[in-house]
């Protein structure tokens, strides 16, 4: 018998699984995808979870393949209107870290396999659970259709936020769907910023700029739904700046939402990362959620399994587990909204009075250095 299956190896099931497996527990990852994406999807990695990748053993090889933004510039109009720097954050890494999820995954996965070859079990779909005394069986279908199960002593659900695991537990999403829309896509590096994050503030909405490796930038443009300018058309409009509309590695429109569940721990699963809250991107703070979400479990499966807690205290653990990470969550999707709010369109002649606001605002080392730990989240951030 398995102690943990996993559903999902994405950033949050990989950690959960390497944290385990390095306490001693036995370990199954169900991965319903063959491979590893393409697409470089998530690449913000926030000084938390940074923290836990250090724990993981793939700290310094992630830093090392990765860029590391220290420095931001909000621009209007062509003007350096506010000025951010991370350098007097609290935290050992002060620095937002620019890592394509899929070369997270990469490392993740080879850690895992270093611990355990055969813990990761790819094209393998969870079907569904049923609960039995003393364990759980899960049950699964592989590409070619044909079932299998696993049992267990605990089921983690961290597939995303289309999770089968959430719906199968009957524990629905509540929030709300948000009215942005952006357009993204990932171009040679063709400016002069390096490793700065730049948001340009734009009269019909904003564009933020993101250094990749590879000499790559990432472009986020928020547009109307009713916008059919592409985003190269749209970058140099808003920003000056020309990208090679030809040589795009990543080019998607997405919505936004805040979502979650009531409880992490719904019935006889337990709920991670995407499964459990989904924040929107603008922030780029969904990935650390989930690293921390699977270092603050891991703890407690640990005890469980070692014997040390169970029954009501079990409960109670998972409980308070499920009301910390909830509550980091809210305060991800709140300043996601603050983000959005104010990167919409703006009335042209107001703007120089923000403009203005801005730069009085972001000269105080105070306001500066409080805007820092919000967004890098090294604010408030418990969970871990």
């Amino acid at each position: 018998m398995i102690d943990v299956a996993i559903v999902g190896g994405g950033p949050s099931g990989l950690a959960l699984a390497i944290l385990l497996l390095e306490s001693g527990h036995r370990v199954k990852v169900l991965e319903s995808r063959t491979a590893i994406g393409e697409h470089s999807r998530a690449i913000g990695i926030h000084p938390p979870g940074l923290a836990v990748l250090d724990r993981l053993g793939v700290g310094a090889e992630a830093a090392a393949r990765g860029m590391r933004i220290g420095h931001g510039v909000g621009i209007s109009r062509g003007r350096i209107v506010a000025e951010l720097s991370f350098g007097s954050i609290r935290a050992e890494h002060r620095f937002v870290l620019s890592l394509p999820q899929n070369d997270t995954v990469a490392l993740l996965r080879a850690r895992l396999h270093s611990l355990d070859a055969g813990a990761l079990a790819t094209g393998t779909a969870f079907a569904s659970v049923d609960a039995h005394p003393g364990h759980l069986l899960a049950h699964t279908r592989d590409t070619g259709g044909n079932p299998g199960t696993v049992r267990c002593r605990f089921l983690v659900g961290a597939d995303g936020t289309r999770s089968d695991v959430r719906r199968g537990a009957g524990a629905p999403f509540a929030g709300h769907r948000l009215p942005d829309t952006y357009l993204m896509g990932d171009f040679p590096e063709s400016t002069e910023f390096g490793s700065i994050a730049a948001l340009f503030l734009h009269e019909h909405g904003i564009t933020e700029s993101f250094p990749l490796p590879g000499n790559k930038r990432r472009w986020v443009c928020w547009i109307r739904e009713s916008e059919t300018a592409s985003l190269p058309e749209l970058i140099v409009r808003r920003t000056g700046h020309t990208v090679d509309a030809g040589r795009n590695s990543m080019l998607s429109r997405f919505t936004t939402a805040n979502l979650a569940v009531r409880s992490m721990n719904p019935g006889d699963v337990l709920l991670i990362g995407d499964a459990a809250h989904e924040v929107s991107p603008i922030g780029g703070q969904g990935m650390t959620l989930g690293l921390l979400d699977a270092a603050g479990l891991t703890g407690i499966l640990d005890a469980a399994l070692g014997g040390r807690i169970s029954g009501a205290g079990l409960r109670e653990e998972l409980d308070a587990f499920s009301r910390l990470r909830l509550s980091a969550a809210r305060r991800a999707a709140v300043q996601a909204r603050v983000n959005m709010a104010l990167g919409r369109p703006m009335w042209r002649p107001a703007t120089g009075v923000r403009d203005a606001l801005a730069r009085a605002l972001f000269a105080s080392d105070r306001f500066s250095g409080a805007v820092a730990s919000t967004f890098t989240m090294t604010r408030g951030e418990g969970g871990r």
